[in-house]
């Protein structure tokens, strides 16, 4: 049996750098479909995480949708006024949600106001928000910590300066609103109702 090198006219030498010489054009070509495949895809891509003035839009005419301006509040972000209320602070991820698809309480403490875990931080849960969870004596094990109950007043606070009863400073996933009085008046009176669940 004869080896490769045996064979009259095999150079390995000559065979291997054909071989890689074309393995390298495969790799260069993959790389070139590599890249147009990104510029390709990376419009999508962005538009898809861009903010959208459309759909805030098309939210501002929500009166009809609730029974008062407190509770388009707690579920759209948006005021009295038809236009979204700003929030500074919160967290990074929430904030940048909160910018793309707009919301307001109930993206992180639920439709229900039982509360929730946020996403993508799902290791940070949200406390409950129902009138008993907020107003009433015993409230362990709802995640509001270990302070007394709100009133009217208090709310107002943790809603617009992130403080406690006690004036300690709430989790830093929570936002500080910047809202009008009035619609912060129709918010703190919508919490203060019961619910389904209460």
């Amino acid at each position: 049996m004869r080896e490769r090198g045996d064979c009259p006219g095999w150079n390995g030498n000559l065979a291997s750098s054909a071989v890689s010489g074309s393995r390298r054009q495969i790799e260069d070509a993959m790389s070139i479909k590599s890249i147009n495949l990104i510029y390709l895809l990376l419009p999508i891509l962005l538009s898809a995480c861009a903010p959208r003035d459309d759909h805030v839009e098309s939210r501002t005419d929500t009166t009809s949708l609730y029974e008062s301006n407190g509770e388009r509040i707690y579920f759209t972000g948006i005021g009295s006024a038809g236009t979204p209320i700003p929030a500074t602070g919160g967290s990074t991820g929430m904030g940048m949600h909160r910018q793309m698809h707009g919301g307001g309480c109930a993206v992180c403490h639920g439709a229900d106001r039982e509360g929730r875990r946020l996403w993508p931080q799902f290791w940070v849960s949200a406390p409950a928000l129902t009138a008993t969870a907020l107003f009433d004596d015993e409230h362990t094990g709802d995640g509001h910590g270990d302070h007394n109950k709100y009133d009217a007043a208090s709310l107002r606070r943790a809603i617009t300066r992130g403080l406690d009863p006690s004036g300690k400073p709430l989790d830093s996933a929570m936002p500080r609103w910047q809202m009008s009085a009035n619609d912060i008046e129709d918010l703190v009176a919508f919490l203060q109702q019961s619910h389904t669940h209460d």
